[in-house]
């Protein structure tokens, strides 16, 4: 019997899915599925899991010569324990982009509006090195924001886009979390 016919009927025996597995030995579905189909072996750390989960040794596991499986010896000191990647969510994802959203979408439409809106306020020309300061129609943001007074929704735009980006940062580092000791990280 090979290792992936071995690993199979373990796994159905203790009445696990792959998924299931997968989880408690923090490694994706495909990678199971891989190791049953024989299409890859696990590295080491992982077989010394498996033997651990299904209680058999990993001479079982790796000679195809034995059929019937031995049971595992009582490990001296306990295991360390598996780290399980937590199910990361869309929850902080989508908060982001909609916080980050308004807050862009706020800049972008007091932008437009300055460009599309004629104020009141100063111009300053250069002119031979020299700078000209008159007082005339433009069109500016920062005359636009002081004439209607849009100083408050700018910094409430700003602050949302911020929240926003943090939330994003928040989610990501779920995501991608930080490598394992010995720089390795798992499948």
């Amino acid at each position: 019997m090979t290792f992936g016919e071995k690993l199979q009927k373990l796994r159905r025996q203790a009445g696990m899915s792959q998924e299931e597995l997968a989880e408690r030995l923090s490694v994706s579905r495909q990678a199971v599925s891989r190791w049953e189909l024989e299409g890859t072996l696990p590295d080491a750390g992982k077989i010394v899991s498996l033997s651990r989960i299904f209680s058999v040794t990993t001479d079982y596991l790796l000679k195809d010569e034995l059929e019937i499986p031995e049971p595992a010896e009582a490990p001296s000191e306990p295991a360390p324990p598996v780290l399980q990647k937590q199910p990361v969510g869309n929850g902080l994802l989508i908060s982001s982009c909609i916080t980050g959203g308004l807050g862009a979408l706020g800049f972008l439409v007091i932008a437009v509006l300055s460009s599309m809106i004629e104020v009141y306020g100063t111009i300053t020309t250069y002119e031979g090195g020299n700078i000209h300061y008159t007082s005339g129609w433009t069109y500016s943001f920062t005359a636009f924001v002081e004439e209607y007074r849009l100083e408050a929704i700018l910094w409430v735009c700003g602050g949302l886009l911020i929240i926003g980006l943090l939330l994003f940062w928040g989610w990501w580092s779920k995501k991608h979390p930080p490598d394992l000791p010995g720089g390795r990280q798992e499948e």
